[in-house]
């Protein structure tokens, strides 16, 4: 199984932080962040979806979880220019589908804005080759 895990993350860190440089962006859901803006990506799911009689070649489709959180009176807009910058890397660069996007109520704490992206793709294990 290949994980492109850590390749979207160090792209997503160095474009988010490229924007906001004192920006946290991790690979772990955090419960509470003392430093805001706050990028987390999570890796939540990969089924194998297909592969050959010979189990030479198989596909699976694999699944993140990007949460951003912002605080303060701009906290909507500094996740949306966060969520703008993100998108592309996903969509774009790794031509994944983005199955969901939208604010969350962060119920712990509601001065803080969360805004949740979901993206999928295909994954040719033997190739490499991702897509949507």
């Amino acid at each position: 199984m290949r994980d492109f895990t850590n390749a979207l993350y160090n792209d997503i860190k160095s474009a988010v932080q490229a924007l906001y440089s004192n920006a946290v962006v991790s690979k772990q859901y955090q419960s509470e962040s003392a430093q805001f803006p706050c990028v987390t990506i999570v890796d939540i799911d990969n089924p194998e979806i297909s592969h050959t009689l010979d189990y030479k070649e198989r596909f699976s489709k694999p699944s993140w979880q990007i949460d951003i959180y912002a605080d303060g009176s701009t906290g909507e807009i500094v996740a949306k220019k966060i969520r703008d910058v993100i998108i592309p890397i996903c969509e774009d660069d790794y031509h994944l589908t983005r199955i969901e996007a939208h604010t969350v109520v962060n119920a712990a704490d509601t001065t803080i804005y969360r805004y949740m992206l979901r993206y999928n793709g295909i994954l040719n294990e033997s190739s490499g080759i991702i897509g949507s």
